[in-house]
C-alpha cells in the first residue's frame, strides 16, 4: 500500500512529518477507514525509502494526536473515533436578529484615550524608571526558579501567595517596618487588595473616610462597593484629627483610608501626634484603618516613621504595600499585613477573582530577595531617586514658577502655580494643553473628593520616571507652554 507521494508534499518540512501528513491525509479522505490495520513499519519504510525509525516517530506523532493507537504484537490502526479538528457552525441564515445592547449595572473607571506612557514626557507620580532595572539578574533568578520548579506549586491553591515569597515578605516587613506577628497576604498589585477590602467591608451606604484630595483608584474602589466618600480636611500634616473626629460623630464611617508617609498627592508626612490621634479616633468607635504605604522605601531626609500597623494593639490597621515602584507596574505583586482572621477571609475572596497566584513571578521575586539582588536593587534605586529630586528641585527653584515645599521622600513634587508666572493660571488648562505637546501631568481636579471643591492651582510632577536629562527637558518645555 503506497501511503506517501512525495510530489505532493513541502520538502522544507522534517521526513518524520511529511509522513505524518501524508498518513493523516489518507484519514481524512477516508482512504484508511477507522479500525484499518496500517501496513507494518517494515513494509513503509520499504514503499516510502525511510529510516524505520523516521517512521516509527512520524507514527507515535500520530498516535500522540489521536489519530492511530499502537498494539502491542498486533501494529498500528486507526482510531475508532476520529479527532476533533474544528467546532460545526451552526446554520444560522434563516435567524433574523438584532445585535443585542447589554444593559450594564456596575461600570469601571473609564480608559484614558491614550496611555501616560505613551508620552514623550511622563511626569505622572509615582512611576519607576523602568530602564533601569536589572533585568538580566532577575531573569536567572527565574530561570532558577524554572530550571527546579516545585511542582505542587503549579496547581491550584494558595490563594493568599506563594509560601517562598510570603516567607520572605514577612523577613522583609520585620526588618524594615517592624512589621511583626502578621499574616501575608500577596495581591494582583495593590488594586486588588483595595478592592478586596471593599467588598468585605462596604455596602451601599456606608461612608469611608479619606483624604480630602486622594488616591483616584481607592476612591473607585471604594465607591465600587456602593460606599459614599467623606473627604477630610488637609492641613500643612496631612489628614487634619479634629475634622475626623467631627465626621465620625455625625456621620456613618466605616474605614478609614489613610497614605500616612507620603500623602498621595500631596506628599506631606503625617506627624506621630496626628497618628496617634486618629488611631485613637478608630480604636475608640471600631474603624478599621486601611494604611496604604505604597512607597514607604523611597525617604531620603531621615528614617521614615514607622507604620501605624507597627503599634496595633487593636488589630485594627490593614496594611498595605506594593513592588509596583521598586520593580515596576507589571510585576504586579501586592502585599498585605493583616491579622489571621482577615488573611483567612482576604484569601477566601480572592478564590472567586482568581483560583491561584502567578508562581513564576513570586517564586522568582522571592528567590532574588533570599539572594540579596532585590536590597542592592533598593540601595541603588533610593540613592538614584534622592538624587534625581535634588535635581528636580534645584531646576524649579532656578525657573522660579512654582511654590512647594521640598518633601522628605517619595517619587514626586506637589507644586503651586505662581499667579505671575505665566499666562495660564489654572492647573488643568496646563495639564489639558500639555498634552497637546506630548507632555502627561496630573493637576488637583483629578485628586478632589469633594465635587463642590474647585480648587485648581497645583500639579503633581513626578521626577523619578525618567532620566535626569530627560526631566529637564520636559520641565523646560512645560514651562514654555506656560509663559507662552
Amino acid at each position: 500500500m503506497k501511503l506517501l507521494d512525495f510530489s505532493k508534499i513541502d520538502s522544507s518540512q522534517a521526513k518524520y512529518l511529511q509522513l505524518a501528513n501524508c498518513i493523516r491525509h489518507a484519514i481524512k479522505t477516508g482512504q484508511l477507514l477507522p479500525n484499518d490495520k496500517l501496513p507494518s513499519v517494515k513494509s513503509i519504510s520499504t514503499d516510502t525509502r525511510l529510516n524505520r525509525h523516521t517512521v516509527m516517530k512520524a507514527l507515535g506523532e500520530l498516535v500522540a494526536e489521536g489519530w492511530l493507537i499502537g498494539l502491542e504484537r498486533v501494529g498500528y490502526r486507526v482510531v475508532e473515533n476520529l479527532p476533533i479538528e474544528h467546532s460545526t457552525i451552526a446554520d444560522s441564515k434563516n435567524i433574523q436578529a438584532v445585535a443585542i445592547e447589554y444593559k450594564f449595572v456596575r461600570q469601571g473607571t473609564a480608559l484614558p484615550e491614550k496611555s501616560a506612557s505613551e508620552y514623550a514626557y511622563n511626569f505622572s507620580g509615582g512611576l519607576p524608571d523602568i530602564s533601569q532595572f536589572p533585568f538580566h539578574e532577575y531573569k536567572r533568578a527565574m530561570s532558577d526558579v524554572l530550571t527546579r520548579p516545585d511542582l505542587s506549586q503549579y496547581t491550584y491553591g494558595d490563594s493568599a501567595g506563594s509560601p517562598e515569597l510570603v516567607h520572605q515578605l514577612k523577613e522583609y516587613l520585620r526588618q524594615t517596618r517592624s512589621i511583626l506577628n502578621r499574616d501575608v497576604v500577596v495581591t494582583n498589585g495593590s488594586q486588588e487588595a483595595l478592592y478586596i477590602i471593599a467588598q468585605l467591608f462596604l455596602q451601599a451606604g456606608d461612608q469611608v473616610a479619606v483624604e480630602a484630595l486622594g488616591y483616584p483608584p481607592a476612591i473607585a474602589a471604594f465607591k465600587s462597593a456602593g460606599a459614599d466618600l467623606v473627604g477630610i480636611r488637609l492641613d500643612k500634616n496631612g489628614m487634619c484629627p479634629l475634622t475626623l473626629e467631627a465626621q465620625i460623630r455625625f456621620g456613618n464611617i466605616k474605614l478609614i483610608y489613610l497614605t500616612p508617609l507620603h500623602q498621595y498627592p500631596t506628599t506631606v508626612t503625617l506627624p506621630i501626634k496626628h497618628r496617634q490621634a486618629i488611631y485613637q479616633l478608630a480604636t475608640k468607635y471600631k474603624i478599621p484603618i486601611v494604611e496604604d504605604d505604597y512607597d514607604h522605601e523611597f525617604h531620603y531626609r531621615c528614617q521614615p516613621l514607622a507604620p501605624l500597623a507597627a503599634d496595633d494593639p487593636a488589630q485594627l490597621v490593614i496594611y498595605l504595600s506594593s513592588f509596583s515602584k521598586i520593580m515596576f507596574p507589571g510585576a504586579r505583586i501586592g502585599v498585605m499585613a493583616v491579622n489571621k482572621r482577615l488573611a483567612t477571609a482576604i484569601a477566601e475572596y480572592r478564590l472567586m477573582i482568581s483560583h491561584k497566584s502567578n508562581v513564576l513571578m513570586q517564586a522568582s521575586l522571592a528567590k532574588w530577595m533570599s539572594s540579596g539582588g532585590f536590597e542592592r536593587h533598593l540601595r541603588r534605586t533610593t540613592r538614584q531617586n534622592l538624587q534625581k529630586r535634588d535635581h528636580a528641585v534645584e531646576l524649579l527653584r532656578e525657573l522660579n514658577c512654582f511654590e512647594f515645599v521640598v518633601p522628605d521622600g517619595g517619587m514626586a513634587l506637589w507644586l503651586k502655580l505662581k499667579r505671575k508666572s505665566g499666562n495660564i493660571t489654572s492647573a488643568k488648562a496646563l495639564a489639558e494643553k500639555a498634552l497637546l505637546h506630548n507632555i502627561c501631568i496630573q493637576h488637583q481636579q483629578q485628586f478632589i473628593v469633594n465635587p463642590m471643591d474647585s480648587s485648581d492651582e497645583h500639579i503633581r510632577i513626578g521626577f523619578a520616571g525618567m532620566s535626569i536629562e530627560k526631566f529637564a527637558t520636559g520641565i523646560h518645555k512645560l514651562i514654555a507652554l506656560l509663559k507662552r
